[in-house]
């Protein structure tokens, strides 16, 4: 008897039971072994641009604390996204007087003393998911189709990273044609790369 497919809400529920079964001192340390793994990552910052980054939940990666003020070293401009309706804007961030909580609990600009970002301008982003697909880079997100709608821009042509816990890589994902890939994921285990589709 063959049992159909998981949905992607029943693959969100998944994913959201295992990581809050994870004590937050583990997700912890396996954040910074994250953004030991990126900061490794020589090729990525080998020319200063701008990267735009994520954070503030508790069962995804924290970049934020560690990897913004290292970029801002490192000759970086970091950017962070607002929600505008249903759209993401990016706004450059120089620090933790530039973030405040937004509606859904992430980490977004005080847009009011950042300056914006022009599509066009990232260099690189890194990307959030709940979770990804271990086949193809398929992302799985939280269901608002934010960073879908924004990757499809055709003024975006950053390099795309995926960040998440091991925990959150699936073997599959359910894609449709509008929901983003990354060519690259790295996680507190690993790296995987996947040619474009």
């Amino acid at each position: 008897m063959s049992t159909a497919p998981l949905t992607k809400a029943d693959l969100r529920r998944q994913v959201r039971e295992r990581l809050r079964a994870m004590p937050v001192e583990e997700l912890a340390v396996w954040s910074e072994q994250i953004v030991q793994r990126l900061m490794a990552r020589r090729d990525l910052w080998a020319r200063p641009g701008t990267v735009s980054l994520f954070g503030g939940l508790r069962n995804e990666p924290d970049i934020i604390t560690t990897l913004l003020p290292w970029l801002r070293t490192h000759g970086w401009q970091t950017a962070l996204f607002a929600m505008e309706g249903v759209e993401l804007h990016a706004y450059e961030v120089t620090g933790d007087h530039d973030l405040e909580r937004g509606p859904l609990g992430v980490w977004v600009p005080v847009v009011s003393q950042c300056r914006p970002i022009p599509p066009e301008e990232l260099t690189l982003i890194l990307v959030p998911g709940l979770a990804f697909s271990h086949s193809d880079g398929g992302r799985l997100g939280r269901g608002g189709g934010f960073y879908d709608r924004f990757l499809d821009l055709p003024a975006v042509n950053a390099a795309l990273v995926g960040l998440c816990f091991e925990a959150q890589v699936l073997q599959e994902i359910p894609r449709e044609s509008h929901d983003a890939c990354v060519p690259t994921l790295i996680t507190e285990q690993t790296e995987r790369s996947w040619p474009p589709l």
